[in-house]
């Protein structure tokens, strides 16, 4: 059985399930948890805008930490030095405008990357450097993450209740909830 759907006149038929060429772009996710001071690299997710992307990290990432800000930004902003592969990209000389850009740090392998802070820089291998003499002054990071600032797109605390509040009572998320048999012992 089949039957059409009715569609807005001028727009293209789109088949279930297509995506763009390419599929969506990639975005990366930062979550600062209740109590926490940073934020966190939590992992990516595909989204087709910067506002589907929030709420897919949400969805993936909030469910199991009490998060109280979100960030995305698309992994193509997000420019990398990590200490095995030594990136040495010769400065952009022409550019003179500083703009903000956002640092993140890993301290160790298998650690998450952590933001350290902001910084003013004319061109991410200036970001970078600058990074790196600030926040690794004693080699005590292997990767570093820099993002310019205006690719940042960040939860609207105004939205805070509808982003957040939704996990806070589902208790069954943290191992407190579960009691264990007597018979299954101590665990």
């Amino acid at each position: 059985m089949s039957y059409e759907v009715p569609h807005m006149a001028g727009d293209d038929e789109i088949e279930f399930g297509s995506l763009p060429e390419g599929g969506w772009p990639r975005w990366e996710a930062f979550v600062r948890q209740a109590g926490g001071l940073s934020h966190v690299y939590s992992e990516s997710v595909h989204a087709p805008d910067a506002e589907t992307a929030l709420q897919n990290a949400r969805d993936a990432y909030l469910r199991r930490v009490e998060g109280v800000s979100l960030w995305v930004v698309p992994t193509a902003d997000v420019h990398v030095w990590e200490s095995d592969s030594p990136n040495n990209d010769p400065l952009d000389d022409s550019a003179t405008a500083s703009s903000l850009w956002e640092i993140f740090v890993r301290h160790r392998r298998g650690l998450a990357h952590v933001h350290a802070g902001s910084i003013s820089a004319t061109c991410p291998a200036d970001a970078i450097d600058r990074a790196r003499n600030v926040y690794l002054t004693r080699n005590e990071g292997v990767s570093v993450w820099a993002i310019p600032a205006s690719a940042v797109t960040a939860a609207d605390p105004a939205d805070a209740a509808a982003l957040f509040e939704p996990f806070a009572d589902k208790d069954y998320r943290y191992p407190t909830f579960y009691e264990i048999p007597e018979e299954v012992g101590y665990m």
